[in-house]
């Protein structure tokens, strides 16, 4: 089976921004989750994958075609900002996109309308920013798309929206040629869903993996300073200090409990991950 996506030596810069070189490659069938700080990227590279963003150099393939000759009618796209006409209701949403894709379903539209609580009748510009997100959500849905790719999807959302949100995503990909790439600050979604992380930091991809291996390998280790400068530098990834105590980011969580059993070394979440790599100093 090809991959959804192939990325090489991808290049945009804009104002004080750079990506250069980058490559990524996205298996079919997975569930991608990005994450990073504001201005990481993310945003980039999802409208370098989807068109919206032209790059400046490198190879983009989709569906193992070449960008330019790839069907992009099988992406269903989400942005972190609505663009659709302030004027249009459910109803023209769904004309409009029946004319714009083969596999619309307007029954599917509509039902993950009513399911989001929003009558087909109310206009674009009455909707708060979670309904702007969720009809997006339910647009990107409804063409029946081979891949959905969604920026900061559930910005908005209460919390039993994003479990609804969720379970959408768990449906969808019950069907193994389907691919979803995800951009997320709430980092905890992702750590559901997530099969595969990439963590993108000043336009560059600094870590990328299972989620469920790099959830298992990194910890963070606590100790008074002498005792963290101990630790190989190897395995360490960045450093915080909070008065006389020193918490390090570490690789190998079991390598290093059971070679300085006198650290208190935690398990680390994909958001503790992010702050020490982010706010932490180099070893």
């Amino acid at each position: 089976m090809d991959n959804a996506v192939e990325i090489r030596g991808l290049c945009k810069r804009r104002g004080d921004f750079s990506m250069d070189g980058l490559d990524l490659v996205i298996p079919t069938g997975y569930v991608v989750g990005l994450i990073g700080e504001n201005g990481a990227g993310k945003t980039t590279l999802i409208k370098c994958i989807t068109g919206a963003n032209i790059p400046d150099a490198g190879e983009i393939r989709l569906f193992g075609q070449p960008f330019a000759e790839a069907d992009r009618s099988r992406i269903g796209v989400v942005f972190d900002e609505c663009k659709f006409m302030a004027n249009f209701d459910g109803r023209h949403l769904s004309k409009l996109m029946s004319m714009l894709f083969e596999r619309w379903d307007g029954k599917v539209f509509e039902d993950m309308m009513s399911e989001y609580g929003i009558p087909m009748d109310k206009r674009v510009k009455e909707y708060s920013r979670g309904m702007r997100m969720k009809v997006q959500v339910a647009v990107a849905m409804a063409h029946s798309p081979d891949m959905i790719i969604m920026d900061e999807p559930t910005a908005g959302m209460d919390p039993a929206a994003r479990d609804e949100f969720l379970d959408q995503v768990r449906g969808y990909m019950m069907d193994e040629g389907h691919t979803a790439i995800i951009s997320s600050h709430i980092t905890s979604d992702l750590e559901r869903i997530a099969d595969y992380i990439v963590f993108m930091h000043a336009g560059r991809i600094v870590m990328s993996g299972a989620k469920d291996d790099i959830l298992d390998s990194y910890g963070i280790a606590k100790g008074g300073e002498s005792a963290i400068s101990a630790l190989d530098r190897d395995d360490v990834v960045s450093i915080r200090r909070e008065g006389y105590s020193v918490s390090a980011l570490v690789r190998d969580k079991h390598g290093v409990r059971e070679a300085f059993p006198e650290l208190v070394v935690d398990d680390a979440s994909l958001e503790d991950i992010l702050i020490m790599t982010v706010r932490g100093e180099r070893p």
